[in-house]
């Protein structure tokens, strides 16, 4: 008996089950565009350069707030691959995004990943992270190669959700 598809389930710590990702979508994963959402333009600078230095060719497209982001992804016709949001911003935190995706039922969405992104090491701030559905990893700003190269691997490999979201 040979199975072309399988799906992962994980409950949630609210009690609802999601689905981390299936075999068909974990073979099908991209990163061919990555949603930047961060209120420091310097960060959103060097962040282009270290995803340009690492290799990067795909689509890049930034957000200075998370209100924003939500009201053009809202009327995207395609979820990007991955997401960098920080954490701390004005207006909408990158938790209150967070929150408003799950809510309308763009995240987890099967397709996209997830980063946390901040300046903050606060243990109840990297803990409340890996607590969301879909969010992969925390990476402490400024983003370095390596830890690029981390975020990706864990995007194309381990599938959409809190598989394994070490920093």
């Amino acid at each position: 008996m040979r199975f072309d598809r399988f799906d992962l389930f994980l409950e949630h710590p609210n009690g609802s089950c999601v689905c981390m990702c299936s075999m068909a979508e974990a073979q099908e994963r991209r990163l061919d565009h990555i949603v930047l959402i961060d209120d420091e333009e310097d960060c959103n600078f060097v962040t282009k350069l270290v995803l340009q230095r690492s290799g990067y060719k795909g689509k890049l497209t930034c957000f200075t707030s998370a209100r924003a982001a939500l009201d053009h992804l809202e009327q995207a016709k395609e979820a990007p691959d991955l997401y960098f949001v920080d954490i701390n911003m004005p207006g909408m935190t990158g938790f209150e995004f967070m929150e408003q995706c799950i809510e309308q039922g763009s995240l987890p969405n099967g397709r996209s990943s997830v980063v946390m992104f901040s300046s903050s090491n606060r243990p109840c701030d990297m803990e409340r992270a890996r607590s969301l559905p879909g969010v992969i990893g925390y990476v402490e700003k400024a983003l370095t190669p390596e830890a690029f190269e981390e975020v990706k691997y864990k995007h194309l490999h381990a599938g959409n959700g809190n598989l394994d979201n070490t920093p």
